[in-house]
């Protein structure tokens, strides 16, 4: 079985390398040249995220290397029709990625083409990012550093009467899946009272996934301290967290985005975030990025923002890698692997 992996700078031959050695395989890595540099996959990311697979260019060169691929393992670059044409043998899909809208995955489907993704890569870093940006916001740990570097020794911000001790403080999670119950496993360690929202699990579970309440979304919004959301989002759906939402939120309440932009309406956060009717917020995934110059969220000084990193591990990425060659591995011995997408 030929095995075509598309490298990129998120996952390199270095990493690719990992699926070599399946019993039977021949495994041969191309590097996408033009997604060689991380702001070139973040592009790529985000137009996949927001206009789909059929939106995603690809090169001649990617099409010409996939042509004898019975299996395509890729990481950003994009599995579409000009993909799939190219590729008249394939049969496996491999994505590194929890997300796979650079699929074509209805086409992949009608083609008979099984499509696998790494659900759980990067669990682990998002959740130690999500912890992190609440601490860096509340404790002003990037301002303070800002402030030395630019030779100001600064102690006193605007949100100063809201620095609290993280035991006593509640944070409410939204979606207690992989990355929620890591966040809350995390947590416990501080002393939080913890709440748990999911609209997929019962009290029960969501008990038992270490949070010290089970309650509905309003509720959550009412009481919490920090707000973080670990929920699937698909392009076109009604934000999590709208004006409506905001509005229920305490004026002192940090909201923590490691998750997906659109879970949140960023015009509605920026005008709730200026006129100080919550406290602050930690933002890692934005509606358009790289972030442009001059986005709203720039200006604001309650806000701590990063460039959709929490995930971008070196560990984060070689789990990928290894998660889909287990998924192949399990094929190549009969078994039915856990990942499959269709």
């Amino acid at each position: 079985m030929k095995i075509v992996c598309v490298c990129d700078a998120g996952v390199p031959e270095m990493l690719m390398q990992r699926m070599e050695g399946l019993p039977g395989c021949e495994v041969v890595l191309y590097t996408e040249k033009t997604l060689t540099d991380i702001k070139a996959i973040t592009v790529m990311g985000r137009t996949a995220e927001v206009q789909g697979a059929e939106k995603c260019p690809v090169t001649p060169e990617m099409l010409q290397a996939v042509r004898e691929a019975e299996v395509l393992v890729v990481h950003t670059a994009p599995v579409n029709s000009a993909v799939l044409d190219a590729a008249p043998a394939l049969k496996y899909v491999g994505v590194l990625r929890t997300g796979v809208e650079n699929v074509n995955v209805d086409l992949c489907t009608q083609r008979g083409i099984q499509v696998y993704n790494a659900d759980g890569r990067n669990a682990a870093a998002v959740a130690d990012q999500t912890v992190a940006m609440m601490l860096c916001e509340m404790r002003n740990i990037a301002r303070g550093h800002a402030a030395l570097m630019a030779g100001k020794w600064v102690k006193v911000f605007p949100n100063v009467y809201n620095s609290h001790d993280m035991c006593n403080c509640t944070v409410g999670i939204l979606g207690v899946g992989k990355i929620g119950s890591l966040v809350a496993r995390r947590l416990r360690g501080f002393g939080c009272r913890i709440l748990g929202c999911d609209p997929f699990l019962p009290e029960a579970e969501v008990l038992a996934r270490g949070c010290d309440e089970a309650v509905d979304k309003q509720t959550l919004l009412r009481r919490a301290d920090f707000v973080t959301m670990h929920m699937v989002y698909r392009e076109g759906e009604a934000p999590l967290i709208g004006a409506e939402e905001l509005a229920l939120m305490k004026k002192s309440a940090v909201l923590v985005n490691c998750a997906r932009a659109g879970l949140v309406d960023t015009q509605a956060l920026v005008s709730a975030l200026a006129e100080g009717r919550i406290g602050g917020a930690a933002i890692d995934v934005f509606d358009v990025e790289p972030l442009p110059e001059g986005h709203p969220l720039l200006a604001l000084p309650n806000v701590t923002l990063t460039p959709h990193s929490a995930g971008t591990t070196v560990d984060a990425f070689a789990n990928s890698v290894d998660i889909i060659r287990e998924q192949f591995s399990q094929l190549l011995a009969g078994k039915t692997p856990r990942n499959r997408v269709n």
